[in-house]
């Protein structure tokens, strides 16, 4: 890309260069509608810390003549990021007419228990005859929302497939088609499809985002006793039968990134195993 492009698809925001759209070939706005305000203060609440302020990266915040937030974006901005309301630590302000008493309380566990989960996780091969329960997989699409992306821009589409007598059909049709099927799906019960929005994606991040949302769903998918299998022939097969393409539902806008198997499963480990070191650079 020519810098005079690049340029193009950058705005300077507090000090903070925050990338544009190149498949639109806009500049970063987020649309006047942000022009109205989105807090609300409760006056009786708030103690002027000025938290809300100092941690709003796009500057839309500050502080009018009796030391109360305001809400300033005549540009467009706000990233809907939600901080302000995060970060309030009397839950005086509300983002989007969200309550903030209905927010969990952050809560990042212990070190310990996720460095232990890293460690633990393994790609799952052998998966039992039965569907995932319901009650699990919904809590895999509540943690959704929370998956970061690129300029906190909705740019991911999630596609389950959720039942054994689904992904049945789609090993028929495969096998029918290309062979394989045994080997592409494995055992398993369900399918996971994440697909990427590019034209609505952050610059760069339309390659990014569906990774990080899958290494989400796979860390939270093992903690709840699932087995999870990345899999880069069933994402090829996407792209080889459009008969199971077709039966996924994927909004003509949206690009298939990757695919992931789950299942509930039939194997069990008793320990991590002792990989080797990687190279690492350090500078100081």
């Amino acid at each position: 890309m020519k810098r005079r492009d690049f340029l193009k698809n950058v705005v300077i925001l507090g000090g903070t260069v925050v990338a544009g759209t190149v498949a639109g070939g806009s500049i970063l706005k987020f649309g006047k509608d942000n022009m109205k305000s989105r807090i609300s203060i409760d006056k009786n609440k708030c103690i002027h810390c000025g938290l809300c302020v100092k941690d709003c990266m796009s500057k839309c915040i500050s502080f009018d003549s009796d030391n109360y937030p305001i809400f300033n974006d005549e540009e467009g901005h706000c990233l809907g990021c939600q901080h302000c309301l995060a970060i309030c630590p009397v839950g005086a302000l509300s983002f989007d007419n969200k309550n903030p008493d209905k927010s969990q309380k952050v809560n990042y566990g212990k070190s310990e228990d996720l460095e232990g989960l890293i460690k633990s996780r393994r790609s799952i091969r052998f998966f039992k005859n039965e569907n995932i329960d319901a009650e699990r997989l919904a809590k895999i699409k509540e943690i959704l929302p929370f998956v970061p992306t690129g300029r906190n821009i909705d740019d991911l589409h999630f596609t389950f497939v959720e039942t054994k007598v689904k992904m049945d059909e789609i090993r028929k049709i495969t096998e029918e088609k290309i062979g394989g099927s045994n080997i592409i799906y494995r055992t398993s019960t369900a399918m996971l499809v994440i697909s990427v929005n590019k034209q609505k994606a952050a610059f760069t991040c339309d390659m990014v985002d569906p990774i990080i949302a899958m290494s989400y769903v796979d860390l939270y998918a093992q903690s709840l006793g699932l087995g999870t299998l990345w899999c880069g022939l069933a994402y090829n097969a996407l792209q080889t039968v459009p008969e199971v393409y077709s039966m996924l539902k994927i909004p003509k806008e949206y690009t298939p990134s990757y695919v992931m198997l789950l299942g509930i499963p039939d194997v069990k480990y008793a320990r991590t195993i002792q990989p080797d070191s990687v190279p690492i650079s350090v500078i100081k």
